[in-house]
């Protein structure tokens, strides 16, 4: 995740498993935050992610920008 981290806009859902066998983690996929569900996440810290994600665009991060769409 550290390698990949710099790579990904500052609000984004990361799946990751358990590769079988090894004992090792890998990403799955990345999501947009309304679109995942929390499972076992903290409720407000999801939120924050989702407000971060959707919140007014003159409020999104500089290191942002290259991932806003519209």
């Amino acid at each position: 995740m550290a390698e990949t981290a710099p790579y990904l806009p500052s609000a984004v859902t990361v799946d990751v498993g358990l590769v079988r066998g090894t004992g090792r983690f890998a990403v799955v996929e990345a999501n947009m935050p309304w679109f995942s569900n929390s499972y076992a996440a903290r409720p407000d810290a999801v939120l924050d992610v989702v407000l971060r994600a959707a919140g007014p665009r003159d409020r999104v991060r500089a290191a942002d920008l290259p991932f806003v769409t519209s």
